[in-house]
């Protein structure tokens, strides 16, 4: 799917899966009239580098919960209250919420990852139902969208490690006048 923000978008499929590590996810697939497609995909937050203290961890859960809903809301028009205590809780949730019924068009911001990938983005408002006039959308492109592919430098071999140097003998030097030019 072209990157920037694409009109009459339909839900294509909603999967939750688990890698063959056992880390859950869900996968959420949209698709222009095109046929052509976009993914959004939602793992499980934990703590890292990144996510230290538990307040960090929850603020992530929140935004991420926030991003379901937004998906949830523009393609069904609304959702349940979810009543969970797990990741995977969650996301069969979300599952059973977006695959019940008659999925609205949607508008949908689509940008590059870091490796040059389509994605859904995650900046800000990304979704909403095509039932808002285009004057009135609040999708927005932000500065920190990618929407030009990033460039990949490409991989050379090192040349001095692939040459190999012979050894040139060293010879007497003649000092006088056979050394001359000329």
């Amino acid at each position: 799917m072209p990157v920037g923000i694409n009109e009459n978008v339909t839900l294509k499929e909603v999967n939750v899966n688990k890698t063959q590590n056992g880390r859950d996810f869900l996968e959420i697939i949209f698709e222009n009239e095109q046929g052509q497609t976009a993914t959004m995909t939602e793992w499980k937050n934990e703590k890292n580098m990144w996510i230290k203290t538990d307040e960090d961890l929850q603020k992530r859960d929140n935004q991420q919960f926030g991003r379901i809903l937004q998906v949830i809301d523009a393609v069904k028009g609304g959702h349940n209250d979810f009543e969970g205590n797990s990741f995977v809780e969650m996301i069969t949730w979300a599952k059973t919420c977006l695959n019940d019924g008659e999925s609205d068009p949607v508008r949908l911001k689509v940008t590059y990852d870091k490796n040059g990938y389509t994605q859904v983005s995650k900046n800000g408002i990304f979704v909403e139902s095509m039932s808002v006039a285009e004057t009135e959308s609040q999708i927005k492109l932000w500065k920190n969208d990618l929407l030009e592919r990033p460039v990949q430098p490409d991989k050379e071999d090192d040349p001095l490690a692939s040459t190999s140097v012979e050894s040139t003998p060293v010879t007497e030097t003649n000092t006088g006048a056979d050394d001359l030019p000329f």
